[in-house]
């Protein structure tokens, strides 16, 4: 038995009925391998098959699992197109996976999303793939060849330790079994779809089995990218937006070693080579002055940008049956990647105002873990140990033009100008206040009005661009400079225009950063020096390199008493400790550090500091440790309906922000769980899932934009929030006849927001508030339909998707986002597939559509540069795609 199970063989005699797909669709599954069977229970196919499985790391019948988990089935999978996470999270209430980023992506659960910026930080759901823990940027992998995907909710910290906090997310693939079998399967759609799949299942002997997969996802982009990129290599690709490459592939291997022992070796690796995440320009300064958020062209001129990922991992998994009651599993895992993700950053083709940034990481982690099972006549109880050693490398890149940065030194020689004018102003009006200002000139006038006034007697103007001519002559004129300047040119008594500023080049610029520094250098120690036009073209790199090494211990107990045949208690614990090193290095700025152009004399240097971070060199230690629980109650009312009640804890390990240098950790997430939960197969048709719950998050770790004062850019940093969250979830599947299967998922939802003190975007200081979102209702509604045509076997899938927007109870939203109506709006998606298989289950054919009513949105939308370059960008979706699947099995 355990090697049917193990192969899941056990569910091939399910797989064709509906009753069947809707049970399995919606069935408890658990980190560990999922067993499911038919009873006996079941003779009639009118009626609903009752199905074991294994939750909670035990066997258990799936009306006795008191936890709330959302699964999608193989079937569900293939009927759906999916290959990602991300397109299977509308089946599952309360769960959404983004897919802005493959090497950045992130979980949201119940509400709750994780920084994915970070590589000193964790998300705050745990990710598993074949029982090995998956890091931050590990986590979103293609589904070649999966078995099931499983969601557990709320706090998972007894049975999985740290960073589940909000609940898990497994993903399992297939395993080998001693049968031979296989397919190769292709996908053809809009934007030039090619997704190639195969499998193949061998027995090598008659204990000996080896199974492998592969799949390969290319589709152009939907947004034609039309920057001339002259500073691209001759060979370098420029993706347009959307644009995907994507392939994986595994291969596994089992020895039955006895009927109570098995091994299993596999590896498997992921290879990514696609466009960067999109940056659709919606300010003036991008294609078409950024009129429509939904153009089909854009610019994103960011050099070799490009997003990908190679990674690889080997797992290795030991199960062992010592006699009827004790059991146990041992699993340990390697996993290897490197990535990169350089991208727009400001979503226009102005080469004064390119920014991109780059992530790079070089990580890996070895995990393990050993379970023991014991089953008795009243307890059933599973205890073990977890260990995890992560070593993390990340170059944090953030590239401008020369162009760029010298935009970005102009804003700060205005602010600097501003304050040498404030200060005779107030050195006139013996003050700097609006009191001083209204004695001096009369009632209504303030003191920024006064200094507005004097700069315009003065003739002085803000500048847009220091290197403009204009600009330029009318700055040194206003502030008295001119005579001077003139007079070191060897023009004395001649007045100075803008023609002269372009004659003499850089001429002008340097002498008032020689005669001059301390107009920059006393007031912004990120900007010592000024230089000139001559530099146009150049690049001005400025990087973080963070390394980190996390290790990760923890030891569980869990224990499932039945006081009688209806009421059981689980009691659970777990004891985890965290320890994490970190370090900072931050380099001079490259463009200090090379020789200038052949303009200058060989070996000569421009000093210029790091405008956008200091130069630092930084290390830092931190621990955490926490004891996590749950208590749970079940009640079976009868053979068919179960109620259950749990209190559990959740643990998220501190860490440290990536990208300011700090030896300050940020806190630990905490959660605390109330939940309600009923499960039943009602009149031998319906299933129904129903949760209610009330969470508690302490300093949950938010990743916001913010511009500190004294900065010249907004970053991404970290913050510490708490959020209070009640909900109720609905997973409902009703067997209507033979022929068809209906099913709704639903969430309704409401959050109080307790946020601190903070800097946004646009460098306005928001006030700590304590606020609430009203609750807000997610649906999924689902169809399947299998008429009976006497031929093969036809199946008709459809599925609607309604997410109410909650964008508008985000705290501290700037006013360009504000702006964009389509950030606000409901999403509203309808996907169908219609497909025929032959008798003999050999040839499936299928024609299939996404989004068919063509609905288009902004997924999100602002960007480092959207403040101090005006430069706002957004993500949209893709419009309506349909396609065509042949596959064919042996």
């Amino acid at each position: 038995m355990l090697k049917d199970f193990q192969s899941g063989k056990a569910l091939t005699s399910l797989k064709k009925h509906p009753v069947a797909i809707a049970l399995l669709s919606t069935m408890a599954v658990s980190p560990l391998t999922v067993y499911a069977e038919e009873t006996n229970q079941a003779n009639d196919e009118d009626k609903v098959e009752v199905v074991t499985v294994t939750a909670q790391k035990r066997i258990q019948n799936i009306l006795k699992v008191p936890l709330t988990v959302g699964t999608v089935s193989e079937s569900l999978i293939e009927e759906s197109g999916s290959i990602l996470l991300s397109d299977v999270d509308k089946f599952i209430p309360g769960f959404d996976f983004s897919d802005s980023s493959m090497t950045q992506a992130g979980i949201t659960m119940r509400g709750i999303s994780s920084p994915n910026i970070s590589v000193g930080g964790d998300p705050s759901s745990a990710t598993f793939y074949d029982d090995i823990y998956m890091p931050r940027a590990a986590q979103s992998v293609v589904f070649s060849d999966m078995a099931r995907i499983e969601v557990l909710k709320g706090p998972q910290g007894t049975l999985f330790g740290r960073n589940a906090a909000m609940g898990v997310v497994n993903m399992v693939p297939k395993s080998p079994f001693a049968d031979f079998e296989g397919f190769v399967k292709g996908s053809f759609g809009t934007d030039n779809l090619q997704r190639l799949e195969g499998m193949v299942n061998i027995p090598l002997s008659d204990n000996v089995y080896m199974r492998a997969n592969f799949l390969s996802n290319k589709q152009d982009g939907f947004i034609e990218n039309v920057a001339v990129t002259n500073w691209n290599d001759s060979d370098y690709k420029q993706w347009d937006l959307g644009e995907r490459d994507h392939s994986a592939a595994r291969v596994a291997l089992l020895w039955d070693i006895s009927d109570a022992t098995n091994f299993q070796l596999s590896y498997d690796f992921d290879d990514l080579e696609q466009g960067p995440p999109m940056a659709v320009g919606i300010s003036e300064y991008a294609y078409n002055n950024g009129q429509s958020a939904f153009s089909s062209k854009a610019e994103n001129d960011v050099r070799n940008g490009v997003e990908a990922r190679d990674m690889y991992g080997v797992t290795a998994k030991l199960h062992h049956e010592f006699n009827n009651e004790w059991s146990m599993k041992y699993v340990l895992g390697y996993r290897d990647w490197e990535t990169e993700n350089r991208q727009d950053e400001d979503g226009t083709a102005d080469i004064t105002r390119y920014f991109d940034t780059s992530n790079n990481e070089d990580s890996n982690i070895l995990y393990t873990e050993l379970q023991l099972n014991y089953i008795g006549d009243k307890v059933n109880a599973v205890a073990g140990f977890s260990y995890s050693k992560e070593k993390v490398k990340q170059t944090t890149e953030l590239n401008v033009t020369t162009d760029t940065a010298a935009r970005l030194i102009t804003g700060d020689l205005n602010n600097q100008i501003d304050g040498l004018v404030a200060a005779q102003v107030a050195e006139m009006l013996g003050g700097n206040t609006d009191a001083h200002a209204a004695g001096a000139f009369g009632p209504g006038v303030t003191f920024e009005g006064a200094v507005e006034t004097l700069k315009s007697v003065m003739g002085i103007n803000d500048m847009d661009h220091m290197w403009d001519p204009d600009d330029w002559a009318g700055a040194l004129n206003g502030l008295g400079l001119a005579d001077q300047i003139m007079a070191a040119i060897g023009m004395p008594g001649v007045p100075l225009t803008a023609d002269i500023v372009s004659a003499t080049g850089d001429l002008t610029y340097d002498i008032v950063s020689a005669q001059l520094p301390g107009l920059v250098g006393s007031s912004a120690p990120y900007i010592p020096e000024i230089f000139g036009p001559s530099y146009a073209g150049q690049f001005w790199q400025e990087s973080i390199n963070n390394t980190g090494d996390f290790t990760n211990w923890g030891v569980f107990a869990d224990l499932d008493y039945a006081i009688d045949d209806k009421w059981n208690v689980i009691v659970g614990l777990r004891y985890s400790k965290d320890d994490k090193d970190f370090t900072w290095d931050i380099p001079v700025n490259t463009f200090s550090t090379v020789p200038s152009n052949s303009l200058m004399p060989a070996g000569v240097q421009v000093p210029i500091g790091n405008i956008l971070f200091p130069q630092v060199n930084l290390a830092a230690s931190d621990s955490w440790s926490k004891v996590t629980g749950r208590f749970v109650t079940s009640y079976q009312i009868d053979d068919d309906q179960m109620i259950f009640a749990s209190y559990s804890t959740g643990y998220k390990s501190g860490g440290f922000d990536s990208l300011t240098a700090s030896t300050k950790s940020f806190a630990p997430e905490d959660t605390t769980n109330y939940e309600l939960g009923y499960k039943a197969v009602l009149w031998d048709e319906v299933i129904a899932n129903i949760s209610a719950y009330y969470l508690e998050l302490d300093n949950l770790q938010r990743s916001i934009d913010s511009k500190a004062p004294g900065s010249s850019q907004a970053i991404p940093t970290i913050i510490n929030e708490d959020r209070e969250i009640t909900g109720v979830e609905f997973d409902l599947r009703w067997h209507i006849n033979k022929s068809v299967t209906a099913g709704v998922v639903t969430e309704i939802r409401s959050t109080e927001y307790i946020s601190p003190d903070f800097y946004n975007g646009d460098g306005d200081l928001i006030a700590a508030t304590q606020t609430s979102s009203n609750a807000k209702a997610n649906y999924t509604f689902t169809l399947d339909w299998m008429p009976d045509f006497s031929v093969g076997t036809t199946n008709f899938h459809l599925d609607y998707v309604f997410v109410k927007n909650v964008n508008a109870d985000r705290v501290g939203l700037e006013d360009y986002v504000k702006s964009i109506d389509a950030y606000f709006e409901d999403t509203e998606l309808l996907n169908a597939r219609l497909s025929w298989t032959n008798s003999s289950d050999k040839l499936e054919v299928g024609l299939w559509g996404k989004n068919l009513l063509d609905n288009r949105y902004v997924s999100s939308i602002g960007g480092l540069t959207a403040s101090i370059l005006g430069t706002p960008h957004g993500r949209i979706n893709r419009g309506l795609e349909m396609g065509l699947d042949v596959k064919y099995n042996f």
